[in-house]
């Protein structure tokens, strides 16, 4: 028997027939379904079966999250976290997958995700596995099977209200970016394992990304605006800070990661150096400033 989970929404500036048509693709899988818009002084209008809550942006994404979990941790041994630009349709088949079911069933695990596919470039994503504390390897673009991953991004990920509960509310003070990356690095922290199911594909936008190429390869840029840089810098160097001398390895991922943004800016994206200067600044600030 497929069990049903909470299913999280969380929208921002969304419009009420978009997240209506979400809320009934949900319907028929979610158990406690919870609607949290966190759109300030404009809440999105409730909807019949769903728990609504106006968060209001406080604490971002993650104040969201928390603020959900609130409502539906004994209510639910599953919860679905779903963005608003998340395509939903795969997660019923990912559900009843025997194989993403098992990998549930067992303490040690803390969650399983399907593969995103971005909406902008059509590639799929490649998360970070780190091996021991040295050493980081990528999840290759294409394959079909479950494969052990350290990071994934929150939405449509399944995860055990048993490992929440074991791990902690999520981290305000992170807000938006890195939110999901705090939690992963938690969960390896403490022996529990995320999976990837490469078999399930949805499509997803993160940013306005593009494309570009160097060196025989292809890359992606995020897009983000200058005042997003600022946090996506200030939150990638926290993590590294906070998490370095555990896993050497992140902070080597983190510290990659900064130059892709920053190579990405340079290469394609416009207002160059507004983007630049943000992501510096916000880079001093999570090296620099203390929590």
């Amino acid at each position: 028997m497929v069990r049903k989970p909470a299913v999280v929404i969380v929208t921002f500036g969304a419009d009420a027939d978009g997240v209506g048509g979400v809320l009934r693709q949900l319907g028929p899988i979610a158990g406690p379904l919870v609607l949290v818009d966190n759109t300030p002084d404009a809440p999105v209008p409730c909807f019949d079966g769903a728990i609504c809550i106006a968060n209001g942006n406080r604490g971002g994404l993650a104040g969201a999250y928390n603020r959900a979990l609130e409502q539906v941790a004994d209510k639910a041994d599953l919860v679905v976290f779903v963005d608003q630009d998340s395509d939903v349709s795969v997660l019923a088949e990912m559900l009843a997958d025997p194989d993403v079911q098992a990998l549930l069933d067992r303490d040690d695990v803390a969650a399983v995700a399907p593969i995103y596919r971005d909406r902008a470039t059509g590639m799929r994503g490649r998360p970070a596995l780190l091996q021991g504390r040295w050493r980081v390897t990528h999840l290759p673009r294409q394959f079909d099977d479950l494969r052990r991953t350290t990071m994934a991004i929150n939405s449509m990920t399944i995860w055990r209200m048993a490992a929440l509960r074991q791990l902690g509310p999520f981290d305000e003070g992170l807000g938006v970016d890195h939110v999901d990356t705090e939690m992963a690095l938690r969960a390896a922290d403490d022996g529990l394992s995320i999976w990837i199911a490469g078999a399930h594909v949805f499509d997803h936008s993160i940013g306005q990304r593009q494309v570009w190429r160097a060196f025989g390869r292809t890359f992606q840029t995020g897009g983000h605006s200058p005042d997003r840089r600022r946090q996506i810098g200030r939150n990638t160097a926290l993590l590294a800070r906070r998490w370095g001398w555990r896993f050497p390895s992140f902070a080597a991922l983190a510290l990659a990661r900064l130059g892709y943004e920053a190579a990405g800016i340079i290469a394609v994206e416009d207002r160059r150096m507004a983007k630049l200067g943000a992501l510096m600044r916000g880079i001093a600030a999570g090296f620099f400033v203390r929590r």
